[in-house]
């Protein structure tokens, strides 16, 4: 999304911002843009100076039930740990989530408000001593996850295939024709390739391990480091995963760094001093590597301007086929 139709719509649903914000007990001084990705969201400051942020969702990026898993379990882990997680604020009827009407929709958009996350992203630059607090977070996040029992508003999502987001919401394009100019055919078949073979490692994972609540997204950009602590934040793809694949989350955007090694081990030092390592060996890592590539391959594709496409895909599309030399 292009700079101009980003603060287009950030302009246009301030409106709907202010009146979500109405719901709260407390008076508003500030809101300003922050942020869009797959959502819209909003610095806030109230009127006693405390910094809040204000999600405002996209109907169709997520559904509305993993939503309230995504609250619900952030509610838990608030309450019954001492983590540093991001934190839901209640409204002043006791809700979590507020549906707001978009008349340019003609649907209601899910906001959550959250509490501030202090600190600057691992990824600004933290080094293997952020990897190391980012394993520790990550094993304590699953240690709570193994015992927590979902709400029962619907079906979680599960990251028991490549493409596990709802099609709905992430129709699988890698072979259709309108996107032959970012597929052509022989990157369409080594794909395929990745795909099957990271498929089966996923099968063999879930057959001989114990998937669980997982944080879904646990990466460098969704973590703040303030000194030796870690902050973690972005919930939304809260999932059921093995614990393996949810660690692989973390390393993935080490897969092609020339600290590769270091990264890794210390992130698996942080985690061992809270948990038995989860993965298997390096094919296990590598397979769920791929298969979170081949799916933002193809979340790329249909999302970002053609050019932005064409170079993302051009720039991770080597380590596909490395991988399929290697495994296929």
């Amino acid at each position: 999304m292009d700079a101009s139709r980003i603060a287009k719509e950030a302009s246009a649903l301030l409106p709907l911002a202010h009146r979500v914000l109405k719901r709260y007990p407390f008076l508003t001084s500030e809101v300003e843009h922050l942020a869009t990705h797959s959502n819209v969201m909003y610095r806030v400051v109230t009127s006693n100076g405390e910094q809040l942020v204000l999600r405002v969702g996209t109907p169709h990026a997520n559904t509305r039930s993993n939503i309230q898993f995504e609250v619900e379990w952030l509610d838990a882990l608030n309450r019954e740990t001492s983590l540093d997680v991001v934190a839901p604020i209640r409204t002043a009827g006791g809700g979590l989530i507020v549906d707001e009407m978009d008349p340019d929709l003609d649907k209601e958009r899910p906001c959550v408000l959250f509490s501030w996350m202090p600190g600057t992203p691992l990824g600004d630059g933290a080094g293997p001593f952020g990897y190391r607090l980012l394993g520790q977070m990550c094993a304590a996040l699953q240690q709570h996850g193994r015992s927590w029992t979902p709400p029962a508003v619907g079906e979680m999502r599960k990251w028991d295939r490549v493409f596990y987001y709802d099609k709905d919401a992430d129709p699988v394009v890698v072979n259709d024709p309108l996107y032959g100019h970012l597929f052509d055919v022989p990157r369409q078949k080594m794909i395929e390739k990745a795909a099957l073979t990271s498929q089966q490692y996923i099968k063999d994972a879930w057959s001989s391990e114990s998937p669980q609540v997982v944080h879904g997204d646990l990466h460098e950009w969704n973590v703040h480091v303030v000194r030796s602590r870690v902050y973690a934040f972005d919930f939304e793809d809260v999932m059921i995963a093995t614990p393996g694949q949810d660690a692989a989350i973390c390393l993935y955007s080490s897969r092609m760094d020339d600290s590769r090694d270091e990264i890794r081990g210390a992130f698996r030092k942080g985690y061992e001093s809270i948990a038995k390592w989860p993965i298997i060996d390096e094919s296990q890592l590598d397979a769920f590597h791929a298969a979170r590539q081949v799916m933002l391959m193809n979340y790329a594709a249909r999302t970002l301007a053609m050019n932005e496409a064409r170079d993302y895909l051009d720039r991770v599309f080597p380590w596909i086929q490395s991988y399929v030399t290697k495994y296929a």
